[in-house]
């Protein structure tokens, strides 16, 4: 079964992609399937500036 754009119907389709994930790229209109899908961030540990009690020196103490 030849594949098909979503978008706009065309037969005038290429896949790219690596081996377990390929995602469709429409050569007419330009429609491309890897923007659907999200991209897991990395994540970034807070290094201490949480609570005022892991903070040092001047800035566990507030002055008003």
């Amino acid at each position: 079964m030849p594949l098909k754009c979503p978008r706009c119907g065309s037969k005038h389709v290429d896949m790219e992609g690596e081996e377990d994930l390929q995602f469709l790229i429409c050569l007419n209109c330009g429609y491309d399937e890897s923007d659907e899908y999200e991209v897991p961030s990395e994540r970034t540990g807070k290094g201490g500036k949480g609570t005022p009690y892991k903070r040092g020196g001047s800035l566990r103490t507030q002055k008003k």
